[in-house]
């Protein structure tokens, strides 16, 4: 998350004296308009701090101080109008990359005032303690990390969490030896701003370039998998078959996931002469005559490798190419079921590295010993372990999340990416007759009514629900798979005020069928208030 490069600054000082440039240690996330809590998704990078910051929160505010930090300027004190209604602590602490020896503790706060009533902050303040951990302390230990003396001028324009535990923070240094001095704010804004451009912090594992575990989330057809498929990375990794897909359903398992000895048919040459029968290996054909081979179909068992771990292996084979393992629909499986103990290998540690490995079971040690070799780090003294490059993205349908929940342990391994319904798709018009309609008006006016009677976006109909040839919805694409999603999914219990018409009266399923059901359709259009395109050509 990008934050303002004057708020968590140290080593400079403004001369003009009603100008003091004090830095605001804190970064603002959302303002609503109304009397409610507002957080503003589109901020980049805002969703993993919200994460990681519940995956690190703590419920004792006992032992959160705010004042009692040594040599504490008054205009450094907290602000007394905020509410702290959240904090959470790190030990996994890191400067450019660097580790650093400390903690640190961030706060999620509420503004309290008329003209910002209920802002809401996230707050990263050098006086924040926990249990006698300061930031002020943290802060002084990155500082060293940079080369920097106690007088230095640098400042923080990124903090990020990474696998929603490891906090990182991206500094650029101004002058590591002295204090700056600037006449007024304007001036050290012009001067940093001109710094940002030409420092380069990347990482030198493959973290930077993408979260390694992700699961992409929204409601159908908002165009998830689409994202994944035209991301440039994938379409790298695709062209070099180093993408691996798979998707899970009620009855995938392990087995299915990893893999399992199944009977496989297996050729065997017999050499029947005036000599005992004999069986060759291929080999060994050139010694017998070509007339004399009987063919057998002989059935043995074999470990027969599944997406997990085909994915696995290409990724320790190549691990200078990035490696990606596509789940479609994660959350239709039973995941506990599916992963079984490689859920541990989620754990990754700040290189990107399985912090926890596993012992393999025999029958996929054997398998990938004999691929990769006994000395490989992908098997070393029998454990599995997931390497940098595996990446392992996902997609989940919200309003599938009654099939198999996935429990918050599991959640916390994972970046979480919503994508938003768009309502991109103007062009598309919905056909019934002579009658053509907006599909986004469409669309539009059927989610304003499942938000308004549900409350939530889980249900909506996404950009990409349908995907019809020529962006033409004809009468029986609308019937057959929108209409039926609604009137199964949606209204079943008769809620949504979808079916309608114009005057107010319940329209059954059914009806929508036989020589009322177009009258019918255009009156639920009109009920809905639809946009109607070139209303000259309507029927009505």
């Amino acid at each position: 998350m990008k934050i303002d490069i004057t708020s968590l600054c140290f080593g400079f000082k403004i001369e003009k004296d009603n100008d003091s440039g004090t830095a605001a240690w804190a970064t603002s996330i959302g303002q609503a308009p109304k009397d409610i809590c507002y957080i503003d998704t589109n901020r980049e990078g805002l969703d993993e701090i919200v994460y990681g910051m519940m995956y690190k929160s703590h419920s004792d505010f006992e032992n959160l101080k705010v004042r009692d930090v040594i040599g504490l300027d008054k205009r450094e004190e907290p602000r007394g109008d905020r509410e702290r209604m959240m904090f959470s602590v790190f030990e996994d602490v890191y400067v450019n990359n660097m580790k650093v020896d400390g903690i640190y503790t961030l706060t999620y706060e509420r503004e309290d005032t008329p003209s910002h009533k209920n802002r809401l902050h996230i707050c990263y303040a050098k006086y924040l303690t926990y249990n006698g951990h300061t930031n002020k302390a943290t802060l002084k230990e990155m500082a060293k990390k940079l080369g920097c003396s106690e007088d230095a001028c640098w400042f923080v324009t990124d903090i990020t969490i990474r696998n929603q535990k490891c906090l990182h923070f991206t500094a650029i240094v101004v002058n590591p030896e002295h204090l700056m001095i600037y006449q007024n704010s304007k001036e050290r804004k012009r001067a940093w701003d001109a710094l940002i451009p030409e420092v380069d912090y990347s990482f030198n594992n493959h973290q930077m370039a993408a979260p390694l575990q992700q699961i992409f989330y929204g409601a159908p057809g908002t165009g998830k998998s689409h994202k994944i498929k035209e991301n440039e990375q994938v379409k790298n990794a695709e062209e070099k078959k180093l993408v691996f897909r798979t998707t899970f359903h009620p009855d995938s398992d392990y087995s299915t996931f990893v893999g399992a000895y199944k009977p496989t048919m297996k050729k065997q040459y017999r050499y029947d002469g005036k000599v005992k029968a004999k069986y060759y290996e291929d080999d060994d054909l050139a010694d017998a005559k070509k007339d004399d081979i009987i063919i057998d179909k002989v059935i043995q068992y074999d470990f027969v490798p599944q997406t997990f771990t085909n994915a696995y292996v290409a990724a320790w084979k190549n691990q200078d190419e990035k490696v990606f393992l596509i789940i479609e629909e994660i959350n239709r499986g039973n995941c506990a079921q599916i992963f079984g103990d490689l859920f541990q290998l989620l754990d990754r540690d700040e290189n990107g590295v399985s912090e926890y490995k596993i012992k393999a079971d025999a029958d996929i040690r054997t398998y990938i010993e004999d691929v990769l070799g006994k000395d490989s780090d992908g098997i070393k003294d029998g454990e599995l372990c997931l390497p940098k490059n595996l990446y392992i993205w996902a997609t989940m349908n919200t309003s599938d999340q009654s099939l198999f929940p996935i429990d918050s342990a599991f959640k916390r391994r994972w970046d979480w990416e919503y994508e938003p319904i768009k309502y991109s798709n103007k062009e598309w018009v919905i056909e019934i007759g002579n009658n053509k309609y907006s599909w986004t008006s469409f669309q539009k006016k059927v989610n304003d009514r499942i938000f308004r009677d549900f409350s939530s976006e889980d249900k909506m109909l996404g950009d990409y629900f349908v995907n019809p040839r020529d962006g033409i919805i004809s009468k029986e694409l609308l019937l057959n798979k929108i209409l039926f999603y609604l009137w199964n999914d949606v209204c079943k219990d008769g809620d949504g005020d979808i079916f309608k018409t114009e005057d107010d009266k319940e329209v059954k399923f059914s009806e929508l069928y036989g020589e009322e059901g177009t009258e019918k359709l255009l009156s639920m259009m009109k009920h809905l208030k639809v946009e109607l395109l070139d209303e000259s050509k309507a029927i009505e």
